[in-house]
């Protein structure tokens, strides 16, 4: 298990990475004022993270989803039981939730708090029908949407290499300074910016919505490789 941690004004972001059985990445965010937490997606471990929380002096009232996948919602039954934390998630996704706990619901630029902390709502539907990302000041927490250099597929029910293709779009016009943290630690490196993402991720730079769904679907068929290191548009061609 890895660690990242970044104070800012108002909230500290804590991540732990390569949690459970699919490696999965875990957000605390901690918000100074009021010794309020959320988790985004919780998985795998409940109990460490309830202590994690605690040990730090701070309460867990909320649970933030970004899409509905087992691996990124299979401890919210048991944190629910526990803490009686209020759960977030896209409007879209609620069809495919496999949680017995109900959770509340946001759309496309909602803004969700956690004690004096605000996140803005982006859909960014396509690896899930009703996937989001959370846009806190300076950091974005995009699930699975986004990876460094690479994304989700698009495999699952409902998955949508055309909706993916629209939500990309959308991440683009995300400030170059903003940190992207993901569901999964699958590329080059742990860290990294919008910025650095625009100028190397090949979903983020096919603007050609035809060879943004050849790329997406010859690697799904195994014939384009998965990207771990940045592309430059000439190797993109050269693929397709």
């Amino acid at each position: 298990m890895d660690m990242r941690t970044f104070k800012e004004k108002t909230y500290t972001l804590e991540i732990l990475y390569h949690i459970g059985a699919l490696e999965d990445s875990i957000h605390f965010i901690f918000d100074h004022s009021t010794k309020t937490c959320a988790i985004v997606d919780p998985a795998w471990d409940a109990p460490l993270f309830l202590q994690r929380i605690h040990d730090k002096g701070y309460t867990l009232t909320n649970i933030w989803l970004t899409h509905w996948h087992f691996d990124h919602t299979n401890a919210v039954d048991e944190i629910v039981e526990a803490t009686g934390a209020k759960i977030t998630v896209g409007v879209n996704e609620v069809p495919y939730l496999q949680i017995n706990s109900p959770p509340g619901t946001v759309e496309d630029n909602d803004t969700v708090f956690i004690g004096n902390t605000p996140a803005k709502i982006i859909n960014t539907p396509g690896h899930s029908a009703g996937g989001i990302c959370y846009l806190l000041d300076g950091h974005i927490i995009a699930g699975d949407t986004l990876f460094v250099y690479g994304a989700g597929h698009c495999s699952l029910p409902g998955g949508n290499i055309n909706e993916l293709f629209h939500s990309m779009q959308k991440l683009k016009r995300i400030d170059n300074d903003v940190m992207l943290h993901c569901g999964h630690d699958y590329g080059a490196k742990v860290n990294t910016t919008m910025g650095e993402q625009k100028q190397g991720n090949a979903f983020l730079l096919l603007d050609n919505k035809a060879d943004f769904v050849n790329y997406v679907n010859g690697m799904q068929q195994g014939k384009i490789p998965y990207p771990a290191d940045a592309v430059t548009q000439t190797e993109i061609k050269a693929m397709l």
